[in-house]
């Protein structure tokens, strides 16, 4: 790992451009937040094209209210679908334990739940960067962060070139095996979460619902909802693995999923058998860190926060940082100072939050009299389920 660098002090000045590194949805949103508070914005991304990672992801309230002031949820809707209800249910039954409509709790906290494909927000995000006059530079791969006279510079290399991007400040958008991160000498290893996640989508069955479905076991867990306009299922399906691997949008085992699955009920089995492939992740997310910021240079998204995708807030928070990010830039007239305020507002509510989606993780899985005191619960909660995380989707 390399030393980290030091930043020295610089006279007070307000950030007039900035380089995020990581095209990918904070980075992304941030590039979008900084260019609409004034900044000129270069994004640098290692990826020599934007492309499919992962498949769906679920929006909830305190992202597309975000969204919705850039100007683009109208334009999002289009491609996603909003969703009727969460629908928990058993998956060795099958039979639904509770349900909570989107609907009202939309309304009450003032913008909607949409589920999307990856893909479609990502390409959106970029056009709208783009429009907004963001340079993105595909093919970058950071070498090194460095200070530069009254700033900070990134060194990519691009082919057989080094080429240095210099800014007032520099985020780190590079997700959990940040090189960022690295740099600043804050460099938590990423946490395995004993759990592989298989993603596959499929053509949406005749007469689903449009639901987000929630199926719950033993030491594993299938979630399923429809993106692309309503034309394609997502399945997103969780079993236990305890050796550590480091597979990322890897072609998966399908035999391991439907093994996994094999004495569940009958309409999980089917859903995993229209899959034709699967990809493979292994989870993992990152302790709370002490800090985000040295200088002019900080953390966003995964980078800073990488959580379990238990509380469908990975990249609502990652939308949250750079919305938050632009307000410290125009509100402070110190840009360190700025990076500062940013990384004070954010570090409780995402360490919240990487809390509660491992807590989640523990509470899907569960067997025997604990599962049933957690279903006991849930049907209590009913349609007030989704008010457990009004202080999440309310900020």
């Amino acid at each position: 790992m390399a030393d980290p660098i030091p930043f020295r002090a610089k006279p007070r000045t307000a950030a007039r451009s900035a380089v995020v590194v990581g095209a990918g949805i904070g980075g992304l949103a941030c590039a979008i937040a900084m260019r609409r508070a004034g900044l000129t914005v270069q994004v640098v991304e290692q990826a020599r094209k934007l492309r499919e990672v992962g498949a769906g992801l679920q929006l909830t309230p305190n992202a597309t209210r975000i969204l919705r002031d850039f100007g683009l949820l109208t334009r999002l809707e289009q491609v996603a679908v909003t969703p009727r209800s969460l629908d928990v249910r058993s998956g060795a039954s099958g039979a639904t334990i509770t349900r909570a409509h989107y609907g009202p709790a939309a309304s009450r906290y003032g913008a909607p739940f949409l589920v999307v494909h990856r893909a479609d927000l990502q390409n959106l995000l970029a056009e709208a960067a783009q429009a907004e006059g963001v340079l993105i530079a595909l093919g970058s791969e950071l070498t090194a962060v460095e200070p530069a006279f009254g700033g900070v510079r990134a060194v990519v290399k691009q082919g057989e070139n080094l080429i240095a991007h210099g800014a007032d400040i520099l985020v780190g958008a590079d997700g959990v095996r940040s090189a960022v991160r690295a740099h600043l000498g804050v460099a938590k290893p990423p946490v395995f979460a004993q759990r592989l996640a298989y993603r596959a989508t499929i053509p949406v069955p005749a007469r689903h619902p449009p639901d987000v479905r929630l199926y719950m076991g033993r030491d594993a867990h299938l979630v399923v909802y429809p993106v692309k306009g309503g034309a394609t299922l997502n399945l997103v399906a969780i079993v236990k693995h305890t050796e550590p691997v480091a597979r990322w949008s890897a072609p998966g085992d399908g035999a391991a999923v439907h093994a996994a699955f094999a004495d569940w009920a009958p309409e999980v089995r089917e859903l995993l058998k229209a899959a034709p492939h699967f990809l493979c992740w292994g989870l993992y997310d990152i302790d709370p860190l002490p800090r985000w910021s040295t200088g002019r240079v900080t953390l966003l998204g995964d980078a800073a926060h990488a959580m379990l995708p238990f509380l469908a807030q990975g990249a609502a928070q990652g939308i949250e940082d750079a919305a938050a990010l632009a307000r410290a830039l125009q509100k402070e007239t110190d840009a360190a100072t700025a990076l500062k305020a940013y990384e004070t507002e954010r570090l409780g509510r995402t360490a919240r939050i990487q809390s509660e989606a491992r807590r989640n993780g523990m509470v899907y899985h569960l067997s025997g009299a604990p599962r049933l005191a957690r279903d006991l619960v849930l049907r209590r909660q009913g349609a007030a389920l989704l008010d457990r995380y009004g202080w999440i989707y309310r900020a």
